[in-house]
């Protein structure tokens, strides 16, 4: 469902994924997990494969067989490909029931969502400013509702939807995520540091991402207990257990 072939990513004439090809698809409802030290390429990945400008590519990104290279960010999303910002921006003045009202309309908004607001805990800060002044839980929460109104995602990337929240959102968030991807028949790629989150999550298929290129794939949970026990380097070299 979601590959990339021979890809190359270069940001600012520096070179962040180097010839990288992977399968990330797993079936509907799970996720593939991407572990990774910072600055290895990970948000790079998911944002090139968004579209966005100053990512320069080389190489296949392909969405159900097809490739979405060249297409804008809209119609990336249109295709069935979406993104939950690691640090979303902030949006002063824009409150998230202006982006109801002019997205799906209000009334509909209600109709097909207000179970996840309330699943979310949501109603607090839909008359305030998107993000101002949001602590951790409600930022990501915030995204969340965002990406859940979008119609025909087939693939989510989530960037560290579990970093600066505490224990109780994060298993919101984790529920929540699971049971959104069964909802839409959609699968997920999610990266974390922690992995905390994979306690929430059905996590199907692991990867270790290390200096632009994936070194290891196996089970997440196996690849989590190997980077803690001996550190991304040393889990890269074992090469993993291929599924």
């Amino acid at each position: 469902m979601f590959q990339v072939k021979n890809l190359h990513v270069t940001v600012e004439k520096q070179k962040i994924l180097k010839d990288l090809t992977q399968d990330f698809s797993v079936p509907a409802g799970k996720f593939f997990v991407l572990f990774g030290p910072n600055g290895c390429g990970k948000s790079t990945l998911f944002r090139a494969s968004m579209g966005f400008s100053k990512y320069k590519v080389k190489g296949e990104i392909l969405l159900d067989g097809k490739k979405i290279n060249g297409l804008d960010i809209d119609k990336r999303v249109k295709e069935g490909l979406v993104y939950m910002y690691q640090t979303p921006p902030i949006l002063k003045g824009v409150k998230f029931e202006n982006i109801v009202k002019e997205s799906i309309g209000k009334e509909k908004f209600w109709q097909e969502h207000s179970k996840d607001v309330d699943i979310l805990d949501a109603r607090k800060f839909l008359q305030r400013d998107i993000n101002v002044g949001f602590s951790g839980g409600e930022v990501k929460r915030s995204e969340l509702l965002s990406i859940s109104m979008l119609p025909d995602i087939k693939v989510f990337l989530f960037d560290e939807p579990d970093s600066g929240i505490d224990l109780d959102n994060l298993k919101n968030i984790g529920e929540y995520m699971t049971a959104l991807l069964k909802k839409r028949k959609a699968m997920g790629i999610i990266v974390t540091h922690s992995g905390d989150i994979l306690k929430y999550i059905d996590a199907y298929k692991g990867a270790v991402m290390y200096r632009g290129e994936i070194g290891c794939v196996g089970d997440p949970l196996e690849l989590l207990d190997c980077i803690k026990k001996k550190g991304y380097s040393e889990c890269v070299s074992c090469k993993g257990k291929q599924i």
